[in-house]
């Protein structure tokens, strides 16, 4: 594929947002807070301009750089992509990044900021080294017409096995979306209602709280705390917390 290819198709669902030029003068701040959430949390940030359609800003920590700087990824722009994902993989972006967006635009324009896409799929390093990683896409600007200026990626390791775990949410809505791409079908599910002793734990578990620390916070035992762990995860249709975590929560 072409560079040129892969850009546009990157871009070609996209309905580009209405942004005046001067508009731009006040992202000093934004780009700040990215590089300081990047540093707290550990992780990679990076901010897409879908206006210009290239990457606005990239953070310095090295797990999505590959062994690049963040200002020849930032220069790449969505060319970095073929140097580091394998085709077949890249090809498994292109159709999650086409299925975002459809689910994205069926949103009202007003309620479009708190929607939120994550999927798993490999990087690989300069050294060769491959590595699986969890991405998550979310709105970090829409424009006045209601659609997408900036968003938002916050690139960690993922803690699966393999490529894909497709899950679009939205937090205002009651359910979110599972997209196979084995069979390249998408599921709506909804969460199973938990009580409110598993949302208070659940709460700490966001909050990065382990069990024993969650057991001494609510006086409960080890024991009581993995029980309630367990059916947090079958409610929420996962099979460890990081997973639940990842699907509901974008912890920038």
């Amino acid at each position: 594929m072409a560079t040129a290819s892969i850009q546009n198709q990157f871009f070609a669902p996209i309905i580009p947002p209405e942004v005046i030029v001067s508009e731009y003068d006040n992202l000093d701040i934004v780009i700040e807070m990215c590089d300081v959430l990047s540093r707290v949390n550990n992780q990679s940030i990076y901010v897409i301009d879908y206006k210009q359609q290239t990457f606005l800003h990239v953070s310095p920590h090295p797990l999505f750089l590959c062994g690049y700087s963040a200002d020849e990824v930032k220069a790449m722009g969505y060319s970095f992509y073929e140097k580091v994902v394998s085709p077949d993989e890249l090809q498994m972006l292109l159709e999650i990044n086409k299925l975002g967006w459809e689910l994205f635009y069926s949103i009202l324009a007003k309620e479009r900021i708190y929607s939120r896409i994550s999927y798993d799929f490999h990087l690989y390093h300069k050294n060769g080294h491959r590595t699986l990683v969890n991405h998550k896409l979310g709105v970090l600007r829409l424009a006045t017409d209601g659609n997408i200026w900036l968003g938002i990626c916050v690139v960690n390791y993922s803690p699966n096995k393999m490529a894909g775990n497709v899950i679009f949410s939205h937090s205002e809505l009651s359910q979110y979306y599972v997209f196979d791409v084995i069979s390249k079908k998408i599921t709506p599910h909804i969460p199973k209602r938990m009580t409110k002793r598993e949302e208070e734990i659940f709460r700490l578990i966001m909050q990065g709280y382990g069990e024993t620390e969650i057991g001494e916070r609510l006086y409960l035992s080890v024991h009581t705390i993995k029980n309630h762990r367990r059916n947090i995860e079958n409610k929420l249709g996962v099979n460890n917390l990081t997973n639940a975590v990842a699907k509901f929560n974008l912890s920038f």
